[in-house]
């Protein structure tokens, strides 16, 4: 530990480096802190990618490609494709946010919803039709699994 105390200085008020790193960061922590939203997403991302996971592209996100668009609906519109299959989801939010999605081609599969550390399941129906509510606003994820239980496809993080 190297002492910042001047040269010359007397006393014992010396601030080591360790200590002012410490000081600092408690600073920053007060006055502008990470939101838990952003320390869940970052922890989530560094454990999400497996070598057999084909990884879904957002491809357009009404949110941004429709953006003060005259008349753009209310309600956001995503779609993520990857080969093979497509995933399309409207995010309704009438007081509770809901997920409304489908898979194209439609296939019989489960769809998770990932957020955090929480895991939320939904089988598809016939059409491929999968639904979630109660959505919690933040960052999220969606796994497709086949039949057996493994990975086919999942999304990139979206902040819902």
């Amino acid at each position: 530990m190297t002492d910042l105390t001047p040269t010359g200085a007397s006393g014992s008020d010396g601030v080591t480096d360790d200590r002012l790193l410490e000081m600092l960061g408690d600073a920053l922590a007060a006055a502008d802190p990470v939101p838990a939203s952003a320390i869940d997403g970052a922890r989530a991302a560094f454990t999400w990618r497996t070598i057999d996971t084909e990884l879904a592209e957002l491809v357009f996100d009404s949110a941004h490609d429709l953006a003060g668009a005259r008349g753009a609906d209310e309600n956001r519109q995503i779609t993520f494709q990857a080969p093979g299959v497509e995933i399309e989801v409207m995010v309704i939010d009438d007081g509770s946010r809901r997920l409304v999605g489908q898979l194209i081609p439609p296939a019989g599969m489960t769809v998770e919803l990932v957020a955090g550390d929480t895991v939320r399941s939904e089988a598809t129906d016939r059409l491929g039709r999968f639904t979630f509510d109660d959505v919690v606003p933040g960052p999220v994820r969606l796994v497709v699994l086949d039949t057996d239980g493994e990975r086919v496809v999942q999304t990139e993080w979206v902040l819902f």
